[in-house]
């Protein structure tokens, strides 16, 4: 008779959880980067096998860049308008 468990305490199959951080990276970008985060996480507690460790560190990077540049986008628009309203320009 065979014993079905893995003996390693590893999980047999890949999650999703790094290909959603992607996914979501392009889509809205902060929860790409948090679930790239909880993947991340999850590999390092050995809850996930790492072999999609690339998607999840890509979505990491790629959600918090462009959440910066989205928060420097709005800043600027905000400063724009500021300076518009200040010298007259949006009476």
């Amino acid at each position: 008779m065979s014993n079905p468990t893995p003996q390693n305490n590893q999980p047999s199959t890949d999650s999703t959880l790094p290909v959603l951080a992607l996914v979501f990276a392009f889509l809205f970008a902060p929860a790409g980067a948090i679930i790239g985060h909880i993947a991340l996480k999850q590999m390092r507690e050995g809850r996930l096998v790492d072999t999609n460790r690339g998607l999840a560190l890509a979505g990491v990077i790629l959600g918090w860049i462009q959440t910066a540049l989205f928060a420097l986008v709005l800043l600027g628009y905000f400063g724009l308008v500021y300076w518009w309203t200040t010298q007259g320009y949006m009476d």
